[in-house]
């Protein structure tokens, strides 16, 4: 599991002069996330994506801690990260503008996916990821996200219609409208909070260009319990074009 948790005080030490590097850590050490480990190589939209979920982590309520993260940056490219497991696909970590991420090919198509992180399993959980695809003439591909493991809760975002779709297994208990842009990064937030007997399930997805939503844009409250149990992605390359994933992070918080 890659945790990277002093990763971002290694960098802010960089940036500031060496007179004020011993001072500036004692002042931002206690407040800087371990999202600030989440920025690599010098693509605006890396930079980007890691100051929205920045400001998302300083404004979070509750004791919500990171139990898993991963970038993909302490990896060779072409290796398969030996912390995912790989249900089905040629997953491997590859380099784009600088910037270490984990790719799917675009061929064969077909309905891929991973499981990682830890089984949390009778606390909240949630799941923050980018993804990255485009689509080829009138051909576009999916992406899917999800908690509990392979039966558990999935968040589909299907741009052929035009929807965000929310599965329990594979009924299908929930959808949104989301417009996605084709050859741009995807940001991803899907939560499961146990209820005793119910659970509540929310997510949010919104485009590179834009800011997060400050609600969350789909919440279903299911009649079920949540078992937990581990993450998981899934790439379905309908437009024969590669699919791209980054910046893992699995959180979790006492119930």
């Amino acid at each position: 599991m890659t945790m990277k948790s002093e990763t971002g005080n290694r960098k802010i030490e960089k940036w500031i002069p060496n007179g004020l590097s011993l001072l500036a850590f004692f002042l931002l050490g206690g407040c800087v996330s371990p999202i600030g480990s989440r920025t690599k190589g010098t693509g605006e939209a890396n930079a980007s994506a890691a100051a929205s979920i920045t400001q998302t982590i300083s404004s979070e309520s509750g004791n919500w801690h990171v139990v898993y993260e991963n970038d993909f940056s302490s990896y060779a490219v072409g290796q398969e990260p030996e912390d995912l497991f790989i249900l089905d696909g040629s997953f491997a970590v590859r380099e784009v503008e600088n910037n270490k991420v984990l790719g799917l090919p675009g061929t064969p198509i077909g309905d891929f996916g991973i499981l990682f992180g830890p089984r949390v399993k009778g606390k909240p959980v949630e799941l923050r990821c980018r993804l990255f695809s485009s689509r080829k003439g009138r051909r576009l591909p999916a992406f899917a996200a999800g908690l509990g493991g392979v039966n558990g809760y999935r968040i589909r975002l299907n741009p052929a219609v035009r929807k965000t779709q929310l599965f329990r297994g594979e009924e299908p208990v929930a959808t949104t409208s989301f417009q996605w842009e084709s050859g741009s990064w995807t940001n991803l937030r899907l939560r499961a909070e146990p209820k005793g007997k119910t659970t509540t399930v929310s997510a949010k997805v919104w485009g590179q260009g834009g800011g997060e939503p400050a609600e969350w844009t789909l919440v279903h409250e299911d009649a079920e319990s949540f078992d937990g149990g581990k993450c998981s992605l899934w790439g379905l390359p309908y437009a024969s074009t590669d699919i791209l994933f980054d910046d893992l992070q699995v959180f979790s918080s006492s119930p």
